[in-house]
């Protein structure tokens, strides 16, 4: 899919998208959306695009839900990449003691749904899968990212939307390097783990 000049491009999640977008004046963090954002100047200075990052730290797949209308839809995009789930998978080990925020699998996949629903009118939609920069798949984590990232896959193919698979990316990065040298937690995508999804993303839209 190519872009064409005025096209707005909406890039919603979580952390991982946000990138402390707030402590950026424009508002585009510091992650693979800058990463994009500049990527697009670069190689196609003759176009302009409008390039918004409304990714929330901490937000599972309910709250960007709940937010959807807010901070994308009334974007009115032309293009939209999503990638939500990996809170949805962490608040299952890192709040063991407050158990009525953790999203099962089941609502995560009725989630995403309903922001399908939501984005019908949208000309050019993309999930990217959630992830963790962790080589061994039987890590108890991992485990989980992977069901909830088949959950994404079959609503993407339920409403014909488009995938980016980010954990293929990163498994063939850590053929020869650790996940915490693009990650320090395994979440968090650092410069180069930023690189590599900007480079999944500009490759779909095919500007590397």
């Amino acid at each position: 899919m190519k872009l064409k000049s005025g096209d707005v491009v909406v890039f919603a999640g979580d952390s991982t998208t946000d990138a402390n977008k707030c402590g950026t004046g424009d508002r585009l963090g510091n992650g693979y959306v800058r990463l994009v954002r500049n990527a697009l100047a670069a190689y196609c200075p003759q176009d302009r695009y409008t390039v918004i990052n409304a990714g929330v730290s901490g937000n599972r797949s309910c709250d960007l839900l709940e937010r959807w209308d807010a901070d994308v839809s009334a974007a009115k995009p032309d293009a939209v990449f999503c990638m939500i789930g990996i809170n949805d998978v962490w608040r299952h080990f890192d709040s063991y003691d407050v158990p009525e925020i953790y999203v099962s699998a089941q609502e995560y996949e009725r989630n995403l749904e309903k922001i399908c629903e939501k984005s019908k009118d949208v000309p050019y939609f993309v999930f990217m899968l959630p992830f963790f920069m962790e080589s061994s798949r039987a890590d108890e984590m991992r485990v989980m990212t992977e069901e909830y990232a088949a959950r994404m896959k079959k609503v993407a193919k339920k409403y014909g939307r488009a995938v980016l698979d980010t954990q293929a990316e990163f498994d063939e990065y850590m053929k020869s390097r650790a996940g915490q040298s693009i990650g320090w937690d395994r979440v968090h995508p650092n410069e180069l783990g930023s690189m590599l999804l900007a480079r999944l993303i500009l490759r779909e839209i095919e500007v590397w």
